[in-house]
Formats: C-alpha cells, structure tokens, sequence
C-alpha cells in the first residue's frame, strides 16, 4: 500500500523536459581560472495565494512542478580537459585554440520537490577550468564545449574585462557601508573550486583594489591585497571558508552612491552603495522578519501574514485556549521526552472545568510551530536594546509593518506585540503563563501552560524595559502603563522562584536576573531607590573583570546596560558609583575577549561569541553595541566599530555564498525555505528571516538530515566550506528553518544599533 500511494503521488508532479543540461553561465573566477555552471533541471513552487496551504505555514506537498533539462551533465566528460577549448583572436596565447590544463567539479543540490520516502531534486554542477595562459584585460575569447558534456550549449563567448566580470572570488557587503564608520570598509579575497580545493590568491599580495563609481565611471585606489589567516576552524569550530583569506580593505573615502570593487586580474564585485543610510535596508528587512513572525495578524499588509489568526472566540471559528497545571517545572515534563510545545494534547492536566483563556492571542510564534514558550522573551530584549543604548535614535515609523506611520517608533511596536501576548497569559488567581503550545490537529484548542512567579519576573523585566522606551520616546501615558504592569508582576512575582533557571536569552536565565532586569529599568523610569538597591543586590558583577553572561550560571546583560545608560544619560542619581565602575569595565573587557579578539583569530573575521555557534547565521554581538555605547577609549571604541562591522558584513554577503544569509534581501538571498508566505500570492518566502544552515542531522530522513542534500553534491560535504550549508530544500527544517530568537534577535540588534549612530 505504501508503493502505490507515494507513486501516485509522485505522478501528481508535472514534468516538463528540454534537450539537455542547461548551462546557465560562463565566467572568469580571474584571468587564471573559468567557471561554468549547469542546471539539471528547476524546481516551481505554487504561490498563488489559493487552496487549503493559502497563508499557512502548511507544506504544499504534491503542488511543487519539476522543469527537468533533459540528459543531466555527464561529468565525466565535463572533468575532461580535451572536452574544452578556448581560442582568441586578440591574445595571441590562443591563437590556435588550447585546452585547460586541469579540469574541478563541484555539485549541489539546487531544488526540492516534494516526494516520499525521497524528495525528487535538481542539481547545479560548476566545473572550473584552470588556464595554460592567463587571460589578458579586454581580450575577447571563445569557449568551445564538447558534445558529450551534454551541454545545451557548445559555445560561449566572452571579453575577460575586471571591471565588468563578477567574480565569486570577491566577498563584500552586498548591501552597502557607511563611509562614516571609519573603522573598516571590508572585502575578501578567496575561491574554493570544489575538487580542485582552495585558489591561491599569494601572487595578488600587495596589489591595488580599485572603487568604481557607477554613475560617474570614476576610478578610486582603495587599498591593497593583504595576506589575512590560512584555512581553519572558525565560529562554532567550523571551518567555513575551506581556504585561507586574503582582504581587499578598502579606505573610508568620504563618497556616496553606487560602486564597485575591482581587482585587476581578478574582477569586480556586485555593486554595493555608501552612503549614512546603508544599514537602513538590513534594518527595515530585519524588523518586517518580525513582524511576519506575529501570530494574529489580519490580512491588511502585503505579503499577507500567516493565517489563521488562532484568536478565542473569532479565528479559527470556535477556536479556545484552556488553562492547564501542565508546563516546564512540572514533574511529567521532562518525563515525558522530546519537545512538549510540540505536545499538542494537553487535556489531561487541564484545571477542573476546563476553564479557558479568552485574551490568550498574539505574540511571536516558535520557527513555522504556533507554540509560544518563555524562550521567545528575549526578541523583546533585542529590540529594544538599540533604542536605550542609542537614546531613541532607531525611531523609525515606516518599517513596513502594520503600525507603521502611528506616531510611534516600529521598533517599540514590534517589541510591544510581544510583551503584551505574555502579560494577557494570565491565569485566575494572577499568576503569569510560561506559554502556549501547538493547536490540535483540528486547530480548535490551545492549552496553556501553568502559571509560575519565574514568569512573574520575566513579565516585570519585559513591561519595565519597555516603559523605559516609552519614556525615552516621551509618551508619558505608555510610559505609566508599562510600569504600572512591571509593578503588577513585581508583586505578584513576591520575591518567590530567585533561584529557578529558564532558557531565555544566552544559556540560562535565573529568576534573580530578571529581577534585576526589572529593578534596573524600574528605577530609570520611577527614580525609587528601592529599585536601585534591589538591582546592586542582585547584581553579579563584583568586580573590573566579571562576566555579564556566565554560561550555565545566569545573565544580566540587560540589566546591567540599563544602569549604565542611566549614568550615561543623566537620568537617576547614582549610588552605587563602585558597581557602575566595575559594570563598565566588565563589559568592556568581555567584549573584548569573547567578540573582538574572535575577530583577530578567524578566517572569516566574524566576532560573534563563540558560546552561541552552533547554528552558524547567529550573530551575537549585543555585548559588543553596549561596550561600544559605553566606551570613551576612542582605541577601544574603534575595536567595537570594527567588531560589529566584521559581523554585519558576513551576514549581509562577505561569506563564501555572496549571498545575505535572510530572505527578502539584497540581489542574493535565499529563496524557499522553511517558513512562512510559501503560497501568499508573492514570491519566495516572507522577508527577514535567517535560515539555520545547519548540516548536523537532527533524525533519518530528508526533513532531518541536511547530509541528505549534502550526500547527493560533490564532493564529499567535508571538503566544502561550512559557510555554504545551505540547501534549498524548503522541506528541510533541520537546515533552513530558524526561529526570531535563535537566529533573529541578535542581528536585529546588531542592524538597528549600526543604522542608529549612522
């Protein structure tokens, strides 16, 4: 039975055929070396915006069309060095035509359709030929292909001109830099080509890197090659460039616009801007990530966001959320193995009567689940932390989501989403909620999670944090209310749970860090002293060289940037001048040694801490933005800047892929992956959201297992650079699903807080 019902749906996918490997492009990599990639065949998704999947993070399944390219690549042939010529009226090396000396191959796979037990994919195949001659700037040329490649194409021609090819061997921020930020403007020099290992780019030391102005055609000397670090483990231990780096810096000119870089001998990059509002878009994008992550939106924005809205009482019809004892402290919890969100019958620890939740609705939701769990609190925290550090700087109100242009910064309304869903899980005699799971199967019920103080002082810190916003932005009645919440939990929090551990933020958290969490801002936006005292109490730091986050112990980064915010800004008077003291060179010298001095020793320069890896797109500087915030060693103020730019840059495109490790996002990014807006009438999937790129796998099979993918390429997934384990394989959670807390939240940080002191 099983046979016959995945062939019949296997014959629901419609095949459509042409004659033979597509071969997409031809390119220089540099005058020694020509890549030529092929396409097996492509993968269409449904996107219409109709049918049972419209709107839901539901997988299409049997609505996937394979555009097959008839006979795939015979690689045999194409790894051949007689199967190519390359010939040249204007370079007399190849007046007669010659072969590549040596012949490297990689493959990938390139698209996903559903299909069981086995998914049918298509591949894309780049053979780089290495060149008996160097090819000379201006030179047109011809490549001929032999017919047993299976090429669809025999010949293709080309000009191997550096400031119009666009060579896969320049790494840049594809988005732009912003000449104000002196500290660096960064490129990197490095190829992989697959069998054939890493390019040597030695010979290009000490050479000239070049700014082209698009508009202009004016050339700017912009600095030279450097030797950088050989091949190695970098963040997480990964090796994620398989080959040394050299840098193309290039210098702070005071310009503005759209350019290039350009590497005689090399080629050009992508163009990029420079100019005060680069950060802007990765800003903008970032925080609509968000916005598309919210659980009980209408369908008044555009892409429309996930549906149902899972609201009691309105959508889905008769749609309820019933209290239970069940949640993270209870004795079944554990016992019960795997992730109990995921659990979607909770009924037997309902409370008698099965009384329900009529205001459980919003918030955040967990990857492409519906589940809400304490974890997520600390996308609040990230949001929030550019505009306290910053003054209200990040005060854009035309973001693109549904509050913008209401007179409030976006960046508070995002965050507000989130603290008002976890003050309205509340329970009948007050307590806070640690969540809600997944719906049933017939998306009738939601269960929520049993009330615990813990979550009490989870609420006091996320309502204080955003008064103190509302205070900056001078919305006194905002203001009042969020403190008046902050208090209400404070009470009811009643200095219980001080000792109890979640996994919010980094590593644990501790109900004393949340405390002081809460007392830190409480007091910014009260002035009581006795929210002063209770934030010194409670404070770890004791001197010049302790650790904001002690992994397994607890962490008050948070807290402790509320209270030097409040010396820096003048707001509260200070009487703990000690405390501040040994506050302020505790994040100096932690930044320093888990984010700056990462930056000097890895490959790929990135300076997220090396704690949070694991999933490589995480981008964890938040430490650094308060250090830079804080600092008035302008040597170590330029350390941070350089710090942060490093990590912005590799997410937004100086990476092995040139691509912006998030969707919606700069000329490369990824498509289809495991998330929402899969059929919404738009293309590709919603904006702003940073995929795993995980390669471990999770369980058998194609959906937890990227080595799946991995296992169908060439060569084996150990040769290639980790920075490239990205599938595009929008069935495969355990490689590019993500949630805003794992992989969003520090970015966004990171993002707004570069774009606010622009």
């Amino acid at each position: 039975m099983l046979k016959k019902a995945v062939l019949a749906l296997v014959l629901l996918i419609p095949i459509a055929r042409s004659e033979a490997s597509h071969l997409v492009e031809m390119r220089a990599v540099d005058n020694e070396y020509l890549m030529i990639t092929w396409a097996d065949g492509k993968v269409h998704h449904l996107d219409d915006g109709k049918g049972p999947t419209a709107f839901s993070n539901q997988e299409q399944r049997d609505k996937d069309w394979v555009e097959t390219f008839g006979s795939p690549l015979d690689t045999r042939a194409a790894t051949t060095a007689f199967t190519y010529r390359l010939s040249s009226a204007d370079d007399k090396a190849y007046r007669s035509p010659l072969s590549p000396v040596q012949c490297f191959r990689r493959a990938k796979v390139s698209g996903t359709a559903w299909g069981w037990p086995d998914p049918i994919v298509t591949l894309k195949h780049t053979v780089f030929l290495k060149l008996p001659h160097r090819l000379v700037q201006s030179k047109r040329y011809t490549l001929t292909i032999g017919a047993g490649t299976n090429s669809d194409k025999r010949a293709s021609a080309f000009t191997f001109d550096a400031y119009r090819n666009v060579s896969e061997a320049l790494h840049v921020n594809l988005i732009g830099y912003n000449p104000v930020h002196t500290s660096l403007q960064s490129a990197d020099l490095y190829m992989w080509l697959g069998d054939g290992g890493a390019r040597d780019y030695s010979p290009f030391v000490g050479r000239e890197v070049q700014l082209v102005d698009l508009a202009t055609g004016r050339r700017y000397d912009a600095g030279k090659v450097a030797y950088w670090k050989p091949s190695g483990p970098d963040a997480g231990k990964w090796n994620l460039t398989q080959s040394p780096v050299w840098t193309c810096d290039f210098s702070s000119l005071n310009l503005s616009g759209r350019f290039k870089l350009v590497l005689e001998g090399v080629g050009c990059s992508p163009e990029f801007r420079l100019g005060k509002e680069a950060y802007f878009e990765p800003f903008k994008t970032s925080l609509r990530g968000f916005y598309y992550m919210r659980i009980g939106e209408g369908r008044s924005m555009s892409p429309i966001p996930r549906q149902p809205r899972f609201i009691p009482g309105k959508d889905p019809a008769n749609f309820k959320v019933v209290l239970t004892t069940y949640g993270p402290w209870h004795p079944d919890w554990k016992k019960a193995g795997g992730d109990q969100w995921d659990n979607k019958d909770w009924s037997k620890y309902a409370e008698p009567d099965n009384p329900t939740n009529p205001n459980a609705w919003g918030g955040h939701s967990d990857a492409a689940d519906w589940d809400r769990h304490a974890g997520h609190i600390s996308i609040i925290w990230d949001l929030l932390l550019p505009y306290v550090l910053t003054g209200g700087k990040s005060a854009n109100d035309n973001l693109k989501i549904r509050e913008s242009g209401n007179g409030l910064p976006d960046l508070l309304d995002e965050a507000r989403y989130e603290v008002d869903f976890w003050l309205r899980l509340r329970d009948r005699q007050g307590g806070y909620s640690a969540g809600l799971n997944n719906p049933t199967q017939d998306l009738k019920t939601m269960y929520q999670a049993a009330a615990k103080p813990y979550m009490a002082w989870a609420n006091a810190a996320n309502a204080a944090m955003l008064a103190d916003c509302f205070r900056i932005a001078d919305k006194k009645q905002l203001m009042n209310r969020y403190r008046d919440a902050s208090l209400e939990a404070w009470r009811v929090a009643n200095d219980q749970d001080l000792d109890v551990f979640y996994g919010i933020g980094n590593g644990q958290t501790r109900g004393r860090d949340l405390k002081m969490m809460a007392a830190a801002f409480l007091y910014n936006v009260t002035g009581e002293r006795r929210f002063e005292d209770a934030m010194a109490k409670e404070s770890f730091v004791t001197s010049a060289t302790s650790q904001t986050d002690q992994v397994g112990k607890g962490n008050q980064l948070w807290g402790t940037a509320a209270y030097l915010m409040c010396a820096q800004q003048n707001m509260r008077p200070i009487h703990y001048p000690n405390l501040l003291k040994n506050m302020r060179a505790s994040v100096v010298a932690e930044a320093k040694l888990k984010n700056v001095a990462s930056s000097k020793t890895r490959p790929s320069r990135r300076s997220t801490d090396e704690e949070y890896a694991w999933f490589q797109t995480t981008q964890e500087v938040q430490r650094v933005c308060v250090a830079h915030a804080i600092s008035t060693d302008a040597q170590d103020k330029k350390a941070f800047m350089k710090a942060m730019i490093l990590e912005a840059d590799w997410g937004l495109g100086r990476n092995p892929m040139n691509m912006v490790q998030m969707t919606g996002l700069g000329s490369r990014h990824p498509q289809y992956v495991y998330t929402t807006g899969a059929n919404d009438g738009v293309a590709g999937s919603h904006p702003g959201h940073t995929p795993y790129m995980n390669a471990e796998p999770w369980a058998q099979g194609f959906m937890f297992d990227p080595k799946y993918y991995a296992r169908l390429g060439y060569p084996a997934w150990d040769k290639w650079p980790h920075a490239e384990a990205l599938w595009n394989a929008p069935y495969c959670f355990a490689n590019n699903e993500f949630t805003p807390q794992q992989t969003m939240r520090g970015k966004m940080c990171l993002y707004a807080y570069l774009y606010a002191i622009r």
